[in-house]
């Protein structure tokens, strides 16, 4: 069965040509030997008389192996299918548990379960292909991982006592008439004990993508897409009053505030705007036809939908974070996709349109005062503000720390060990709001260097992808990178990333960065009647 040649042509929807970046899912050797002499049997067929073809194919029909055309159905049992159904179970799980960074949340309880008995499926089942490509982030969760189990060490009380901060806390024993006993540099070794537990939801979702294939990548994207919308769902709920319970078990934490699964507005909003590139990058990869002017069509109001919540969440960091991720996003790649198929004199009112039309819905917010992120930027003193009033009593415990920080998770107990009297009021800091002082103060320089290397490995992958904008592998890199930039540049002013929900988003990120798509407009074609079904 032969497939249709894709067209020759420019990059816009109706006139495309698959460009050089662009990989699809690669047969076996015996697939490949096998297409070339149904090719060739094909092309003899061709010459052969009508009533000699239908014997050739009734035959061929009779002898084909009935196995083997099952095992291409899209829902038969295979490695590959049980994984992204792990998956998939294991997403939802940390959507409806891992909404707070608290450690003394119990909706944490049964997540951290779920995730070892994920991971122990996960290992076991065969992989079709092995994501090499996840090498680096692997390595870099593992280097995580080891920098906090490093800190529950004990190290003789000669070594404890020389280490920068802990002057303060020797003199218990001093003042106790004990001898110096062992201790590790975690001043807190139960909460850094947590904060290494705390890593499972990411390796259960990182080891579930790891051998995902390039056949379902557009469903873990689709499914992606679904959980935003079910959290918008949550949050017009949540503001409309009509939920007052489960599952909205955070429901303390923000009353009235559009939050979804989360605990906090902050992180809602963040994760809300990682958003923008996922559906660029979906209608980026739509196929040709009806089905891939829907799928933009369908884009494009679901990205003015996330601004809209973004916007109506209160949250100031999340709304110039998702204004961000909504410009990077349009500039992932050229916008002649947009109006490819109309007159060129009114193409230019569509991508003007795209920009145009998502300001003034902003605008209308602001008229009606639902933009609650703008009236808190408004009314607001900023310098008044927790996060700006305690900076430098922050850098001072950073500092105090360095290099080998108070320990993971330490942060709450430590702070208020150091809290002038000034500081005490009716509002606590239970972190830092901002994670990079936060990192630096608990984990130290290994900590630092961690995520120095992940940006590094972000800045190289968008290096080795910047000579094609087209390309499916540049596309997939730069819709990670906005995806982390924004979860990141959100850590500043929050704590996002200590969420298991923004910490699965961040491993999906990573997944995007490291592995390029397939192309989904070929897989489409292949998928339809006319080219046989093959894939």
């Amino acid at each position: 069965m032969m497939s249709r040649k894709l067209p020759e042509g420019g990059g816009g929807a109706g006139n495309w040509r698959a460009p050089s970046g662009w990989q699809t899912e690669t047969p076996d050797a015996g697939d490949q030997a096998g297409d070339r002499a149904g090719d060739r049997d094909a092309d003899r067929d061709a010459d052969r008389p009508r009533p000699e073809r239908r014997r050739r194919e009734g035959g061929s029909r009779r002898h084909a192996p009935p196995a083997r055309a099952a095992s291409r159905g899209p829902f038969a049992l295979s490695s590959e299918n049980v994984r992204l159904a792990v998956f998939a179970l294991l997403f939802t799980s940390i959507a409806f548990f891992g909404g707070s960074a608290r450690a003394d949340v119990n909706w944490l309880l049964p997540l951290r379960p779920i995730c070892l008995f994920a991971i122990a499926v996960l290992v076991v089942l065969p992989l079709r292909e092995r994501a090499h490509a996840m090498t680096v982030p692997a390595v870099l969760l593992a280097a995580l991982a080891l920098s906090i189990a490093v800190q529950l060490v004990p190290l003789p009380p000669e070594i404890w006592t020389s280490l920068p901060g802990r002057a303060r806390f020797a003199e218990a024993a001093v003042v106790a008439g004990l001898d110096q006993p062992w201790r590790p540099v975690s001043l807190v070794p139960w909460l850094t004990w947590n904060s290494l537990f705390a890593l499972l939801p990411a390796l259960a979702v990182m080891t579930a993508l790891w051998g995902i294939g390039p056949r379902h990548r557009d469903r873990v994207i689709l499914g992606f897409l679904a959980f935003l919308g079910v959290s918008i769902l949550l949050g017009i709920a949540q503001v409309a009053g009509a939920l007052n319970g489960p599952p909205l078990h955070y429901r303390f934490f923000a009353q009235d505030s559009a939050i979804g699964f989360f605990a906090n507005r902050n992180h809602a909003a963040a994760v809300l705007a990682t958003g923008f590139p996922v559906l660029r990058l979906w209608s980026l990869t739509a196929p040709l036809g009806r089905a891939g002017a829907r799928r933009r069509i369908f884009a494009l109001v679901a990205a003015l939908v996330l601004l809209v919540m973004i916007v109506v969440t209160g949250s100031r960091t999340g709304m110039l974070v998702g204004f961000a991720a909504f410009a990077a996003s349009l500039a992932m790649a050229p916008l002649d996709e947009l109006g490819a198929k109309l007159d060129p004199r009114k193409a230019w009112m569509v991508r003007v349109g795209v920009v145009a039309v998502p300001l003034l819905v902003v605008v209308l917010l602001v008229l009606f005062g639902k933009a609650v992120a703008l009236d808190r930027i408004v009314d607001d003193d900023l310098l008044a503000e927790q996060r700006v009033m305690y900076l430098p009593l922050l850098l001072d415990l950073m500092r105090g720390f360095l290099p080998f920080g108070s320990g993971f998770g330490t942060f709450d107990p430590v702070y208020r060990s150091f809290e002038p009297d000034w500081a005490i009021t009716t509002k606590y800091l239970n972190h830092a709001h901002n994670d990079l002082l936060e990192l630096l103060m608990t984990g130290g320089v290994f900590a630092l260097a961690v995520l120095a290397g992940f940006i590094v490995w972000i800045a190289v992958r968008l290096w080795k992808t910047r000579s094609d904008a087209r390309a499916a592998e540049a596309i997939s890199v730069r819709a990670g990178a906005i995806m982390a930039a924004a979860l990141l540049g959100a850590s500043l002013t929050d704590y996002p990333l200590r969420t298991p929900i923004a910490g699965a988003v961040l491993v999906l990120a990573c997944w995007l960065i490291a592995r390029p798509l397939y192309d989904m407009r070929t897989a489409a074609r292949t998928r339809s009647p006319r080219s046989g079904g093959r894939r």
